[in-house]
This record gives structure tokens, sequence and C-alpha cells, in this order.
């Protein structure tokens, strides 16, 4: 029985990552998120249940979501077919699952991994 409900939905920012990290888990392309050292500089592969390390959400002061995916991606891979795909996915589940409309999806690629 499916049915509209009134009142409002919160969804919290590390719920947002959570769905976020997912999505671009399944991506082609995309080996991982990655966390920077603060020290070094040198990107980290995170396992996947620290995926939330390599997402950044916040809310702008003009009231609209944004999201920020720190990726390790496969070598040789087209990174802006990657990009815009990630993109898309991130966007797409936000949308079904959270029922968020406007949402700004930043990619950083930090870092490529081989197949080897």
């Amino acid at each position: 029985m499916a049915g509209v409900v009134p009142g409002t939905l919160k969804v919290s920012n590390d719920c947002i990552a959570d769905l976020a990290g997912y999505a671009a888990l399944e991506c082609y392309g995309v080996v991982g998120m990655a966390a920077i050292d603060e020290q070094g500089g040198v990107a980290q592969l995170l396992p996947t249940n620290r995926l939330r390390r390599g997402i950044d959400v916040d809310v702008t002061p003009d009231g609209h979501l944004s999201v920020d995916l720190h990726v390790i991606v496969e070598q040789g891979v087209n990174m802006a077919s990657v990009v815009n795909n990630l993109t898309s996915s991130v966007k797409f589940i936000l949308k079904q699952i959270a029922e968020l409309d406007d949402v700004k999806v930043t990619v950083h690629i930090e870092g490529l991994r081989s197949n080897r």
C-alpha cells in the first residue's frame, strides 16, 4: 500500500554519505573511496566499512546539498566518463532513496590503481 504520508523527512549527513559511497562503489572504474593522509598528503584506499571518511556532505548557505567524493579509479579508464557516471549515479540514488532533488556532486580523483 503506497501513499503519501504528511510530514517532513530528515536524513543525516552520515546516511547521505553512506548512500553516496555505496552508489560510487557500483560505478565502473571506481576502485574505492580515498582518505588523504594529513601529514604526508598521500591518498589511502578505504575499506568498504569506512566509506564516510572519503565523502564530505555539506549544506551550502543557499540551502543546497553539496557532496564531495574522493575516489581512486582504475588506471586506463576514461576519467571523464567515470566522473559523469559517478555523478549521475549518486544524484539518482539520493533522489530515489532520500528524496533529495538539488544535489551538487563534486568528484575528486585522488589516485589511480592498476589492475595488477
